[in-house]
């Protein structure tokens, strides 16, 4: 029983959730830092920052320390504050990190912190909606096994979480540069022969040491081969 509650919760949360890519700035007792959001719900939100102050209020030279004293450490309170251009003005989410970790980029120490939010503003719900109403078309969430190709015909293995006609979100320990081009190959065994997906990098999350980060790539098209596969990860996912 115990089982099918934590599948039902994390079904929930998959539904619930938006992938996004917003950029915003939080604040920690004394400190402001510029941020993105890479997905948000109704209840929390994955926040990506290199530990800068917001864009326009620095250095472009000055970099964070190389101690982690200036981290925000789990369970403390943090305040968001969302600017995207669907909103009418500024909001305000204030929440507990529930988990964070540290990885690095090129861009050097990136940090990602879970957040739990307070409470649900009439406009959180709002914007979610918008958000979900842009979505084209489904995505079906899946563990499958892939490679993906740089362009300098370096290759890597990934994991393909979520598809959908658009793109896919992926988890690898090499992660691509955004903005990046990248060949997605799909060798499922029900496919006569691997599928090749050309895509752009639109968003990532550093690898941390050990671990694997995240991507998301926006397909430049959709062949035939990748509905039908979609098609048939539907139907294997609504017979579960």
């Amino acid at each position: 029983m115990e089982k099918v509650q934590n599948r039902v919760l994390q079904d929930r949360r998959r539904l619930s959730r938006i992938s996004v890519q917003m950029e915003c700035r939080f604040k920690s007792e004394d400190n402001e830092y510029g941020a993105l959001m890479l997905d948000l719900s109704q209840g929390g939100a994955l926040l990506s920052s290199t530990l800068l102050p917001p864009q326009g209020s620095f250095d472009v030279q000055e970099r964070p320390p190389d101690n982690d004293d200036s981290i925000p450490s789990e369970e403390s309170r943090i305040s968001i504050t969302l600017e995207a251009g669907n909103l009418k003005a500024p909001m305000t989410l204030s929440g507990t990190i529930r988990r964070s970790s540290i990885g690095m980029s090129e861009y050097g120490k990136v940090a990602q912190f879970g957040v739990e939010f307070e409470n649900t503003p009439l406009e959180l719900l709002r914007l979610i909606s918008r958000l979900s109403a842009r979505r084209k078309t489904p995505r079906i969430f899946t563990h499958m096994e892939c490679r993906y190709r740089r362009i300098d015909g370096e290759e890597y293995k990934a994991r393909i979480l979520d598809l959908s006609a658009e793109g896919a979100l992926l988890s690898s320990i090499a992660i691509p540069a955004q903005k990046s081009k990248v060949f997605i190959i799909i060798e499922a065994n029900n496919m006569g022969a691997p599928l090749t997906l050309k895509g752009v990098v639109t968003r990532n999350t550093a690898a941390i040491e050990g671990e694997e980060g995240h991507f998301g790539v926006e397909f430049e098209s959709a062949p035939p081969e990748l509905h039908s596969l979609i098609n048939s990860l539907a139907v294997q996912s609504n017979r579960k």
